[in-house]
């Protein structure tokens, strides 16, 4: 049950099973990055390239040709020894890559170690960069998903053409691939059957699948599994109605805002959210000037095992006045008052 509070921001902040072989439409239809790249990497598991390196790199090399794009060199247990002699990888430098984060998963080091600049990845970097991606953030989308390189730039260019043939406009594309830099490894059919299950699953029409996608793309290529789940735990666990889900998804960043007040600055357990998941759908600004109020006065007791508890569900429900007087046991002229102050 602890887990709930934070697979709400879970699902609104990252993210199936399969829905129906008619995929989204641009109209409404009937109702209804730490693991990320080791999600894609299990997917390419059978890859002979991959697989071919994926024993420890303190092991012998059984073929000296394995490592004869780097002559003089010898197999390390990082990138120190090869920087300097690889023109390649002082490429990947220059452009703000963090090489020594590859050294932590498994084959992707070796996997970078024998790509060269400009006969695997200049076209590819060209492209993204004409895709919109920041020349700044090129290195850290390349950090997160050095994969792209396996990519090949025509399954990229169809993808890019998926997005504008379902009426994405070219900033909502550009945000869509810096802020995911997984989206591009996904091909046009997975794409259309999460965008078509966020549609069917949330009643969503075609301008909200759009805004979603481009507010939050890791929602979309998050493991669908875990997207089930935590939607089953808001609806069926928190209580959630299908409309209030819809609002929890559509208003994410409002969410995590919201979320980390309460849970950070109210320092509220995430059992004290699961069991008033209200707070969740209210104004931020009412939260906050009703808290403040409690906490100027001295009254911020928010358990019920302890004197003058003041229910969670107050910062909610009812008016100002009802919650001064009630509640907090004041008068509207000091809160007003209390309320220029902030």
């Amino acid at each position: 049950m602890r887990k709930f509070a934070l697979k709400v921001i879970k699902l609104v902040s990252r993210s199936g099973f399969h829905t129906s072989r008619r995929y989204w439409s641009n109209t409404a239809i009937a109702p209804s990055p730490e693991n990320g790249l080791q999600c894609y990497e299990d997917d390419l598991a059978d890859d002979d390239q991959l697989q071919k390196w994926s024993r420890s790199v303190l092991e012998p090399v059984a073929n000296q040709l394995d490592v004869e794009v780097f002559p003089n060199t010898q197999p390390a247990f990082n990138f120190a020894a090869y920087v300097n002699k690889s023109p390649t990888l002082k490429q990947l430098v220059a452009l703000g890559v963090e090489l020594h984060k590859f050294e932590k998963r498994k084959g992707i080091a070796q996997f970078v170690l024998r790509l060269d600049f400009d006969r695997d990845m200049r076209e590819h970097i060209r492209f993204l960069a004409d895709t919109g991606v920041p020349a700044d953030m090129l290195g850290e989308f390349i950090t997160k998903n050095p994969l792209i390189f396996k990519e090949g730039l025509e399954n990229l260019q169809t993808r890019i053409n998926y997005l504008q043939s379902k009426s994405f406009l070219p900033q909502q594309i550009t945000r869509i691939v810096t802020k995911d830099p997984f989206w591009l490894m996904f091909n046009t059919k997975r794409i259309d059957r999460r965008l078509g299950y966020f549609q069917k699953s949330f009643q969503l029409v075609g301008d909200e699948v759009r805004m979603l996608a481009t507010k939050q793309p890791r929602l979309i290529t998050y493991n669908m599994e875990h997207v089930q789940k935590n939607t089953f735990s808001v609806k069926e666990e928190m209580g959630f109605e299908a409309a209030e889900v819809k609002q929890l998804l559509l208003k994410t960043d409002a969410l995590q805002y919201r979320f980390d007040y309460i849970h950070r600055r109210m320092k509220l357990t995430h059992d004290q959210i699961l069991k008033t998941p209200d707070l969740l759908l209210t104004r931020d600004f009412r939260i906050k000037q009703r808290h403040e109020f409690l906490k100027f006065l001295g009254k911020t007791q928010y358990d019920p095992k302890k004197e003058l508890y003041i229910p969670l569900k107050s910062l909610a429900a009812g008016t100002d006045e009802q919650f001064v007087t009630e509640i907090a046991k004041s008068n509207m002229e000091c809160y007003n008052r209390f309320l220029k102050t902030l």
